[in-house]
């Protein structure tokens, strides 16, 4: 691939340089830059370059028990995996369809948030390039979705979610659709970049090459602008569809929201919007497939209320009172965002939550199921909420030898380095590597 020095370098002078230290997997070394840089750039430029093994795969409790596995790759793969998408970027991180999210670029963010703002957001994947850029997209998808909501008169919404969208991912279908809008002075960066996506899971596939299936993001958004372009062709149809039956479509990532005026034509744009993803290998997940009758029950699922509420730092009565809906819904026994208002609580500084609310939301943050799923940011915020912390730290270390998915030993073993330095981190390393995927 031909790319003269200096563009190369300057690519490398972003955030992404600092972001690859914060992969919960730690590299054995940190060699020299402009070492490095140099062994790459030849490595590219004389056509020596493949991909290697990954050094781990992070395992994830993607729901109920079922496993997420997201690759953790040696410095130059994912540094050959930023520059492609960065040199292609201008080409495929596009939204073509109004109301549709999640096709920004890997571009400097044109302001940084704080992390408890960023951190805050359940949806944010944690070690994404542009926190901003997911903060911002994310909270235009809420507010979109709230917008649509009073357009018309609708008395019918349906929210869906692809099932194994990055496994399913066809790269022959991937790769024409790329080569279609790239233009002929970058067609040998796609061509380095199928090298990757073909052969970077070696170790579990061997020497076939890779046909379906993207990696997860652990380090950047490559894999998500990836994922959202493919979507780009299907969001049109359904834009059109949706203007035929005078109906609504939004989307953020692989959610998507459909908003009709009565379940027949629902069920028909359900039907067609199904056919459309079957052509490029994907489906529908039918266990989340979920339908509102009314605004009110749509409303109350989406937690617009409590979410409001929230949004007042400061306010200890908007505070408390949001909190106080969330335990009603709960007792309740009525389907709701729990999990996503549970982790926004978190954020909240705890002086401003009333004492009646704070021991409930101890033991609620103390759920072996809660603990699981944590980075370690939330770690920190609960340490904040709590007096003792004997207890938390005894109900972290049970975890060690219960808990199978090892994101939670990495997370964790990144958390007790930094706040509890005495400890013993063997423990949790030898654990790692017994649970280790060989």
């Amino acid at each position: 691939m031909k790319i003269d020095r200096k563009s190369f370098d300057k690519i490398f002078e972003s955030k992404f340089w600092i972001k690859l230290k914060e992969s919960i997997v730690p590299f054995e070394s940190t060699p020299v830059k402009s070492k490095f840089l140099d062994e790459l750039y030849s490595g590219i430029t004389e056509f020596t370059y493949n991909p290697k093994n990954p050094r781990d795969y992070i395992v994830i409790n993607k729901h109920n028990g079922i496993s997420r596995y997201v690759p953790t790759f040696s410095r130059k793969d994912y540094c050959v995996y930023f520059l492609c998408i960065k040199l292609l970027e201008n080409e495929i991180a596009i939204n073509r369809v109004n109301g549709t999210y999640g096709g920004w670029t890997l571009g400097n963010p044109i302001r940084l948030k704080e992390e408890q703002e960023i951190l805050e957001l359940d949806y944010i994947p944690f070690n994404t390039i542009n926190e901003f850029a997911w903060a911002n997209e994310w909270q235009s998808f809420q507010n979109i979705a709230k917008t649509y909501r009073d357009l018309d008169d609708w008395n019918y919404f349906i929210n869906l979610d692809i099932a194994n969208f990055y496994d399913c991912i066809n790269l022959t279908i991937l790769e024409r659709k790329i080569r279609h809008v790239v233009p002929k002075s970058k067609q040998d960066v796609v061509t380095l970049l199928f090298h990757f996506l073909q052969n970077w899971n070696k170790k579990l596939e061997g020497y076939n090459l890779k046909t379906v299936g993207i990696p997860q993001d652990e380090i950047g958004d490559c894999s998500r602008i990836l994922a959202n372009f493919y979507l780009q062709d299907y969001d049109l149809i359904m834009n059109n569809l949706c203007d035929k039956y005078q109906a609504k479509y939004i989307r953020f990532a692989d959610d998507q929201i459909i908003y009709t005026k009565d379940l027949l034509t629902a069920r028909n744009i359900l039907f067609d919007a199904s056919r459309e993803l079957l052509k490029i290998n994907l489906n529908f997940n039918s266990s989340k497939v979920k339908e509102f009758n009314s605004k009110d029950e749509f409303d109350f699922y989406w937690s617009f209320e409590i979410f409001e509420l929230l949004k007042s730092k400061n306010n200890k009565r908007k505070i408390n009172s949001a909190i106080e809906k969330y335990f009603e819904n709960l007792d309740r026994n009525l389907k709701f965002r729990d999990n996503s208002v549970l982790k926004r609580i978190l954020s909240i500084d705890s002086k401003f939550i009333e004492l009646k609310f704070k021991h409930r939301l101890i033991s609620m943050f103390f759920n072996p199921d809660f603990l699981a799923q944590l980075t370690v940011w939330h770690f920190k915020r609960i340490r904040e909420f709590i007096s003792n912390d004997n207890d938390f730290f005894q109900e972290l270390d049970k975890m060690v030898y219960t808990v199978p998915f090892n994101s939670y030993h990495y997370n964790l073993l990144a958390f007790y380095k930094i706040e509890r330095p005495d400890y013993n981190c063997s423990v949790i390393e030898k654990r790692i590597e017994e649970i280790k995927l060989k």
